[in-house]
Order: structure tokens, then C-alpha cells, then sequence
């Protein structure tokens, strides 16, 4: 019986975690909604991309998923990780290659605001 328990317990916390792993990977597998290229370099980009929703959303998460690429999202109200917008820059020869994911409906005041720092 404690095995039992034992093991549904691992079951409906391994199935718990995976529901809060960062659902960024969903959002990169959908169409883009907007990209472009900025004449900053990538962190100076980010740090701009953030003054300008952060304003709109309040939240916003700023990470490197890989060594060449950094990411601002921006996570959804509920209780999982999911993003809802998702921007993801890496350096190109003019400065900042940048591409945004999420819900059209949504991302529009986003992409907006990123063109600011073109």
C-alpha cells in the first residue's frame, strides 16, 4: 500500500513539474507574429524591449535560453509558467535579430513597442 501511494505521489508531482516547465517552447513552435532587426546590441535591445512592456503588462521575465540568445516573455495571470508573448533576440552583423511569438490578438500593443527600439 505505501508503494502504492509512494508511487502515485512521484506520478502527480512529476506531472505537476511538467506542467509548470516553461511553455516558452509551445509559443516558439507557432507562427511568429513580428520580427525585425535593431541597431542595438542584444542586451542593450532587451533591457529596451523591457522599459517598453513593462508599462503594458507589469510582469516581464528576461532569461538566456541558450549562450547566443536571449529571451523576454511576458508569463501569463494563471498559475502555470506559460507565456503569453515571447521575444527572442540574437545578435545579427547589424545589431539584433529579433523574432516575436503569441496570440495575435494579444501581441499587438507588444510588437508595437519593440519597433520602438529598432
Amino acid at each position: 500500500m505505501r508503494k502504492t501511494i509512494a508511487i502515485l505521489s512521484a506520478a502527480i508531482g512529476a506531472s505537476a513539474l511538467s506542467a509548470c516547465v516553461s511553455t516558452d517552447d509551445a509559443l516558439l513552435k507557432t507562427v511568429p507574429v513580428g520580427s525585425g532587426t535593431s541597431q542595438f546590441k542584444p542586451y542593450e535591445f532587451v533591457r529596451c524591449v523591457k522599459e517598453k512592456w513593462t508599462p503594458i503588462a507589469g510582469r516581464v521575465r528576461e532569461y538566456a535560453p541558450s549562450t547566443d540568445t536571449q529571451a523576454v516573455s511576458i508569463p501569463s495571470g494563471g498559475l502555470t509558467s506559460q507565456s503569453v508573448v515571447l521575444l527572442i533576440a540574437q545578435a545579427s552583423a547589424n545589431g539584433t535579430g529579433y523574432t516575436i511569438y503569441g496570440d495575435v490578438a494579444v501581441t499587438g500593443r507588444y510588437v508595437a513597442a519593440t519597433h520602438a527600439c529598432d
